[in-house]
């Protein structure tokens, strides 16, 4: 009888969601910034909004059930699944910040290439989709942080990586500019030698 109300309750909870993001005007953003065009290219069939929907749908279904198996006596099947129910904000969280992070890769990807296009027209491009191809890593990363997967590699892969960008700028930063370099010491030899 429980588990059939939190079946109902379910239906009605997904609606409301749906309609409420819709409202929100979610799914225009969402359809603009490419996260429904990724989704499609993973044959996911929903939209983003559905999908947030039918998350809370089958949560709350999860809820209900635990409880129909409370009231029958079940405490190990009960234990299990309030491990699973425990888990779900991390799942939950971790999708947000692929999401987030593939929305603000897009939107980098075009401020790179919109500030590169007057100065190397050509460089634009390839900087703008290594800017994105960046940032999605680091989501990428970061969800499976949240994740609570792998932790001791995850945080030796964000040290390399902050240790290689900043070998790479610095190398280019000095053999870029070298030459520049060695006319201002130079000029400043020169200006000490002459007092």
């Amino acid at each position: 009888m429980i588990f059939s109300v939190g079946l109902i309750v379910a239906v009605w909870v997904k609606r409301l969601i749906v309609e409420l993001l819709k409202l929100l005007r979610l799914d225009k953003l969402t359809e603009s910034s490419g996260v429904d065009e990724y989704l499609k290219k993973a044959d996911i069939r929903l939209s983003t909004i559905d999908l947030i929907g039918v998350v809370f749908q089958w949560l709350i279904i999860l809820v209900f059930f635990l409880t129909s198996i409370d009231i029958l006596g079940l405490s190990a099947v009960s234990r299990v699944l309030s491990n699973v129910l425990s888990f779900v904000p991390n799942v939950i969280a971790a999708a947000l910040i692929l999401a987030g992070g593939y929305m603000i890769a897009n939107v980098v990807n075009g401020l790179v290439r919109g500030m590169l296009v007057s100065v190397d027209h050509d460089l634009a491009k390839p900087v703008g989709k290594i800017a994105r191809w960046l940032i999605i890593v680091i989501a990428f990363f970061a969800a499976v942080d949240q994740l609570q997967i792998a932790q001791g590699l995850i945080s030796t892969f964000f040290q390399g990586l902050t240790y290689t960008i900043v070998l790479v700028v610095g190398l280019s930063v000095g053999l870029g500019s070298k030459d520049l370099v060695s006319k201002i010491l130079n000029d400043w030899y020169e200006k000490i030698q002459k007092k």
